[in-house]
């Protein structure tokens, strides 16, 4: 039977997946945008409404990839619960399960870690706070990768658009360059660019809040409703910030296992 963690890194994996055709969607968006700067006519309006289209299936699936990544979180708290406590949560595991689905099960045997959230420790409040402390160190240090690459990809997007903008411009008609459905799609141009932002945000955001939870855990010996709050404030941060992009996972996770290997010999 697949354990808690490997069934919410299979839902994360799948929620990833979402996270890309969203981008592909994004890209769609973009390119039928920055093409419109040099179309007219007939063209302009079908490529309006491939634009308004992939821009709109992409809010749809951003429901979807929400809702699965709300489910992984959920998964992932009850794991670190009955790690540090070791108890019973069989009732909203059960309830939990039953949004899992058939290929998430089947695809769940291969994400199994046993070293995850290992620890010795027998205290129940202790383990709890080496396993919030070890996920803020993993998470915080990712999503300061993530926050880097949005804000790499929104400055070269930045750029991108005001040469399209400036050239489509300069080699279009002026009647053709205010025309509603040119206007429109220059308007939908920039929605990838916002979406790069607020991910940039959200990632800065939320690596200075893991960074200030983890030095509280790791300043004195906590009270446990004090150490129960930094864990409801854990949940809150990580539930509400973008997945983490496998390739970032990928590229930053030796460094990061070597750095924590460092951290927990001292």
């Amino acid at each position: 039977m697949a354990s808690i963690q490997s069934l919410s890194s299979a839902v994360l994996d799948n929620a990833k997946k979402y996270s890309k055709y969203e981008n592909l969607l994004h890209l769609v968006t973009f390119i039928c945008a920055a093409s419109s700067i040099f179309l007219a006519g007939n063209w302009l309006y079908v490529v309006a409404l491939i634009a308004i289209t992939s821009e709109f299936s992409s809010w749809l699936l951003s429901k979807t990839t929400n809702s699965k990544k709300s489910l992984g979180q959920e998964l992932i708290r009850l794991n670190i619960i009955q790690k540090s406590y070791g108890s019973d949560m069989s009732v909203d595991l059960a309830y939990l399960k039953s949004k899992v689905t058939t290929d998430e099960f089947k695809n769940a045997g291969k994400f199994e870690n046993t070293d995850y959230y290992a620890t010795d420790d027998f205290e129940p409040e202790v383990r709890l706070v080496e396993i919030i402390q070890e996920s803020c160190f993993w998470s915080q240090h990712l999503y300061q990768a993530c926050k880097q690459r949005a804000i790499r990809n929104s400055i070269l997007l930045a750029v991108l658009i005001i040469a399209l903008v400036v050239t489509g411009l300069s080699v279009t008609s002026t009647d053709a360059n205010y025309s509603v459905p040119r206007l429109a799609l220059l308007f939908l141009m920039f929605f990838p660019l916002w979406n790069g932002i607020d991910k940039a945000i959200s990632f800065g955001h939320a690596t200075s809040k893991l960074t200030s939870i983890d030095q509280q855990l790791g300043a004195a010996k906590l009270a446990t409703p004090n150490l129960l709050s930094l864990f409801a404030e854990y949940n809150v941060i990580t539930s509400n910030t973008p997945l983490i992009p496998q390739k970032v996972f990928e590229s930053e996770q030796e460094k990061l296992n070597t750095l924590w290997a460092e951290r927990v010999a001292k």
